[in-house]
């Protein structure tokens, strides 16, 4: 049987070229992503080749629409779940639209305002994929701004048999849009299980609830360079823990409660932003047997706050998003210096200044009498363009992180530098480089990186980087890649060591573990 689905996935990845040729604007669209990698460390049990595979074909004509998604894991990679491993065709649908209606049955990712209330997506580098398999419909009433939105399926799930969860999501939403910019939404979710995969009352000494009730309550204002959104989400009694930081958890009924609200306003070369958010007892799962926690089991999304970093050692202990409790806030300020002021020299430059504040709930921190911090940050950023050819970055951060999200009076603080620069020699070839310095005292103490990444439009780029630390373990991170592209067609190759450690996407995370090896990505899209 595997000798045959693997032989069907290769069939389909030899033919999806051949459906580019097709001529007449034939209606079928994909993509084909392949990445694989084979791990040398010996002593490790991720040891061996593993590949992720994805297969996506899309067909529609007029106003029929119908498409699958088919995956293959011989072995996933690491940090991603085991359940993976083999054949699945996660995403079937069919799919029906009008001028003013939409209807698709099979498998659908779905948003109901921010998405603390429902969120289902898919993000490969998470090894992410909640969707719901069921009915979707979405609408405009005959109320001028009025739409609606139906839904109701079941969650997936990677480790149960036929791909579903043992559970029943049914959710309604209505959003209306107002003159003068103003607009209001309302919604509701239930969420029921049949067949609890453990015997929760034994923990809680009571019996637990199979259904959950979610409402939610959302309004926005907008004019011109203005914008303000603010989002109520409400959750009836749930199954929660209370970690106890190396004694046994604490589980309960607990009501929960959201609030979200974002403002932002920009004139001339200033835009200005901020964002606050309170969560209690906000984590929704598919399922809630004890053990999957796993990000493939989460059915809503808890916006994050902090700054998503991206330069290799400002992302070396990210913070992970606290759904048992807590509350923070977020400001960012842009100025952009014109061309031809005194500051801004001849090209302009940006300025950058944020930061955020995240206090843990004193409710889910049992050694704290009162809420106390869990993550803070101070990010600055200068960018200036000195000549056509040449462009510089100036980064730096400040985080303060607590590894048990305040439930101790102990953090670890980091201080990061980054100086990065692009030189363009022609229209066609460049050189981008990036020094990056990590002051602590915590932890693994100092770390150094260095990254040089030569690229030739628009084919060819190579990279080659490297993270020390120099403060305790005295061990290299080095990668080497070359990336060649054509058309939709992208291929990367590359050798090296990755550390271990926390990959997270927008306050969503996952552990991966230390490897070192060849990687090999494909890309192709028709």
């Amino acid at each position: 049987m595997r000798r045959f689905q693997a032989l069907l996935y290769l069939t389909l990845l030899v033919s999806l070229p051949a459906f580019a040729q097709i001529g007449g604007g034939f209606p079928l669209h994909g993509s084909l992503e392949s990445n694989s990698l084979y791990n040398f460390d010996q002593d490790s049990p991720y040891k061996g080749f593993h590949s992720n595979n994805y297969l996506k074909l899309d067909y529609s004509s007029g106003r029929f629409s119908a498409g699958l998604q088919g995956e293959w894991y011989p072995s996933p990679m690491p940090g991603y779940d085991t359940g993976l491993k083999g054949w699945s065709l996660p995403v079937k649908y069919v799919s029906w639209t009008d001028s003013n209606w939409s209807v698709r049955a099979g498998d659908f990712f779905e948003q109901i305002g921010s998405g603390i209330l429902l969120r289902s997506w898919e993000d490969r580098s998470l090894g992410l994929r909640n969707g719901i398999g069921g009915l979707l419909l979405k609408g405009h009433l005959p109320v001028q701004g009025l739409s609606l939105t139906l839904l109701s399926g079941v969650p997936a799930s990677t480790s149960a048999q036929w791909g579903y969860s043992s559970s029943i999501v049914s959710a309604a939403d209505l959003s209306l849009i107002l003159p003068f910019g103003l607009s209001l939404g309302g919604a509701v979710l239930h969420r029921y299980e049949w067949a609890p995969e453990a015997d929760l009352s034994l923990l809680l000494g009571k019996e637990a609830p199979r259904s959950v009730l979610m409402h939610s309550f959302r309004a926005g204002f907008s004019a011109d360079s203005f914008q303000v959104n603010a989002e109520y989400v409400g959750k009836s009694p749930d199954f929660t823990a209370v970690r106890q930081n190396g004694a046994s958890d604490t589980y309960s009924l607990e009501r929960g409660m959201a609030f979200y609200a974002d403002i932002s306003w920009s004139i001339g070369g200033l835009s200005l932003s901020a964002s606050g958010r309170y969560l209690d007892n906000m984590a929704m799962r598919a399922y809630r047997t004890l053990g999957t926690i796993a990000p493939s089991n989460t059915l809503n999304y808890l916006p994050a706050l902090c700054q998503q970093q991206t330069y290799m050692l400002a992302c070396l202990n990210p913070y992970e998003t606290l759904s048992e409790g807590e509350w923070g806030l977020r400001g960012d300020a842009y100025y952009h210096f014109a061309r031809g002021s005194v500051i801004g020299g001849r090209y302009g430059m940006t300025l950058h200044v944020g930061g955020s504040w995240i206090n843990g709930l004193a409710k889910v921190l049992p050694r704290r009498d009162k809420d106390h911090l869990a993550y803070r940050d101070l990010n600055i950023e200068l960018s200036r363009k000195w000549t056509r050819s040449l462009i510089t970055k100036l980064f730096v951060s400040i985080q303060e992180n607590s590894p048990t999200h305040g439930n101790r009076n102990a953090t670890e603080a980091q201080n990061v530098f980054v100086l990065e620069g692009q030189y363009n020699f022609t229209h066609k070839m460049s050189l981008r480089t990036e020094l990056q310095y990590l002051y602590s005292q915590e932890r693994e103490r100092d770390w150094m990186a260095a990254l040089v990444e030569f690229g030739i439009a628009p084919n060819w780029s190579f990279t080659v980087s490297d993270m020390y630390n120099h403060g305790s373990s005295q061990e290299h991170y080095w990668n080497v890649s070359a990336s060649w592209t054509k058309d939709t067609f992208k291929c990367i190759l590359g050798y090296g060591r990755n550390r271990e450690g926390m990959v997270c996407s927008g306050g969503v995370c996952r552990w991966q573990p230390e490897y070192t090896g060849i990687f090999l990505r494909l890309q192709y899209a028709l």
